[in-house]
């Protein structure tokens, strides 16, 4: 079981498929994320992709974002991640497109949408990190002053820029390792007075 560690639905707890088939991020990291992206919430939309069972995007919605989509092409999982939404009663805020990333991202280009957060969480050691920051940087879905969040192994090579996109800050735990990229002009960066992020000042 994937228990929801902060807001609203704190302690609640979601369900997840057993073996090896979804990699849930642990609570520690999860923890640890939301708090960096803590001003970040009010009035903001949060792109969960690689979204197993929705535990990322369920915690973004129970801390306060407004609404969520969640990208999942197994179709398995995706039973389970829309049985989860329903069970923490989400149906209106939360949208579920059941595709491969690429193609996901065609579609939310085609209909303007922009996201303040993307999280990104593909299985480790498939190079999907590459492919995929490329992908949204030309998608253009990320809001300007929104941020864009990979997570993989730390033995994973990450580029420093993907386009418009560059890395702005990196933390590790353990084996897994988190990449924080935001637009080129966001000078001064996620922490820095300048941040384009909003409610940073």
């Amino acid at each position: 079981m994937l228990r929801i560690v902060g807001g609203q639905l704190k302690g609640r707890r979601l369900d997840t498929l057993k073996g090896t088939v979804v990699r849930p991020t642990s609570e520690k990291v999860r923890e640890a994320i939301f708090d960096i992206l803590r001003p970040v919430f009010p009035e903001w939309c949060f792109l969960d992709l690689f979204a197993g069972t929705g535990g990322m995007g369920i915690e973004a919605l129970s801390r306060g974002m407004v609404r969520a989509v969640f990208v999942e092409n197994d179709p398995h999982v995706v039973t389970v991640l829309k049985k989860n939404v329903s069970a923490c009663k989400l149906e209106g805020r939360a949208e579920v497109i059941s595709l491969p990333v690429q193609r996901a991202l065609k579609r939310l280009k085609s209909r303007y949408e922009k996201f303040a957060v993307i999280f990104l969480d593909p299985p480790y050691q498939r190079n999907l990190v590459e492919s995929t920051m490329q992908e949204l940087s030309e998608s253009r879905v990320l809001a300007l002053g929104g941020v864009i969040i990979a997570e993989h192994a730390s033995r994973e090579s990450i580029k420093p820029v993907y386009g418009n996109l560059a890395l702005d800050d990196r933390r590790q735990y353990g084996q897994t390792v988190i990449s924080f990229f935001t637009y080129h002009d966001c000078k001064g960066g996620l922490y820095g007075k300048s941040c384009c992020l909003p409610g940073v000042v």
